[in-house]
């Protein structure tokens, strides 16, 4: 259910409770920053801030949790110890995408869900925080295959593991997951941070999965962060810079200024298609796959059904064109386009997964042949960097999705 009214909003907020934990480096325990957590009343469901936050998120509370961050935060910024002062909001909640002053030094958090269930719609919400010059994180990473296309895609500043993941021991799904994370982090900047660290095994664990910093029972949580004690080692968060918004926008394009373009006809883009598709499928759970096909006309009955196994086995499979419905017909995502748009004269497949990536942008040539017969210019990358490029040229249309 959602909460409403202002009345009900006070007498929730009254039941909440900040905390101040902090987070420390793991290869010395030296303190490296604190963040802001939110805690419901004692020895009830909601006394500790993951469960609290679970089912702020399941009741539509996540603003009233949000605003005593907010509040707990401005109270002691003045006062605050020599160590950075973390706070999140829900990358949903009012206010994110603005200047707003009391929210000026909050990040925004990012839920798994949040990108499988509304893949354009969350982006384009990240894409405003960050132009608002907010870092993001992504909060709760747990070991589901699916949920590891968030770190391609949006390219955090933070990742927060989950505490469950602390308790799980040796398993395939855990190797999958550290490799997973391992590929990210070694191509960007971005920071680990291990949730749930309450011992020295979890210390050890959270290591092997490649955190470079924890929170927890092992570091416990203080009234004020001027009480934590130790060596300190401030960490940095830098917040990752928007792209020039006069880059090119079409898989294309983005790709051809750096690649030699060739002629094909579309019987071979076809069969080139059908070769990345079953590479996507071939390649774990972990794997974002997107389609253009100009109109809805050339995404025919025997196409739709290569697309609906391959969405049994890849965490985001999207479908666009002229005169496509927008929906999600089983497990894969609709989306239209508009007609005018230069991506409607493009066939497109881009494959991104942790270990593997590739694209394939042609551009029809209009030459008026039968329509196997066309002949399109086309560009094949595995360039990581450009494939999402070409992946966040496709989704960054669709924001209201």
């Amino acid at each position: 259910m959602d909460i409403e009214t202002d009345d009900e909003l006070t007498t929730w907020s009254e039941l909440l409770h900040p905390r101040f934990s902090p987070v420390h480096r793991l290869s010395d325990g030296a303190a490296a920053a604190v963040t802001v957590q939110v805690t419901g009343p004692p020895n009830t469901a909601i006394a500790q801030p993951h469960a609290l936050v679970h089912a702020a998120r399941q009741m539509g509370l996540e603003r009233v949790v949000d605003a005593t961050r907010l509040a707990a935060a401005q109270a002691v910024r003045s006062t605050a110890a020599d160590l950075p002062l973390l706070v999140t909001i829900d990358l949903f909640s009012p206010g994110v995408a603005t200047s707003d002053t009391s929210a000026e030094a909050a990040a925004v958090s990012v839920r798994p869900q949040d990108l499988l269930h509304r893949p354009h719609r969350t982006i384009a919400a990240v894409q405003a925080a960050r132009r608002a010059g907010r870092s993001v994180w992504v909060d709760g990473l747990g070991i589901d295959d699916a949920a590891m296309t968030l770190l391609a895609l949006i390219e955090p500043d933070v990742v927060v593991v989950d505490r469950q993941v602390m308790q799980i021991g040796s398993s395939p799904r855990l190797g999958t997951f550290v490799h997973a994370l391992s590929a990210h982090v070694q191509e960007t900047s971005t920071v680990v941070i291990a949730d749930g660290v309450d011992s020295a095994r979890h210390l050890q664990v959270a290591q092997t999965l490649g955190a470079t910093h924890g929170m927890g029972e092992a570091f416990p949580a203080v009234d004020h962060p001027g009480m934590v004690v130790g060596p300190r080692v401030p960490m940095s968060i830098g917040t990752r810079a928007q792209g020039d918004p006069t880059e090119p926008t079409t898989p294309y394009t983005i790709c051809a200024g750096s690649h030699r373009a060739r002629t094909g006809s579309k019987r071979l883009l076809i069969e080139m298609s059908k070769a990345l598709e079953a590479q996507a499928a071939a390649s774990g759970g972990a794997v974002v796959v997107l389609g253009t096909f100009q109109h809805a006309r050339h995404f025919t009955v025997a196409t739709s059904l290569r697309w609906d196994r391959l969405a049994q086995t890849t965490a985001l499979a999207g479908v666009y064109g002229v005169g496509v419905r927008s929906m999600t017909d089983g497990a894969v995502v609709h989306a239209a386009l508009d007609p005018d748009d230069p991506l409607a004269d493009e066939w497109n497949v881009a494959v991104l997964a942790p270990h593997f990536s590739a694209l394939l942008a042609a551009r029809d040539r209009h030459d008026g042949a039968d329509d196997l017969d066309r002949t399109f210019d086309f560009v094949q990358t595995y360039d990581r960097a450009t494939v999402t490029r070409a992946i966040h040229a496709i989704l960054d249309r669709f924001s209201a999705a």
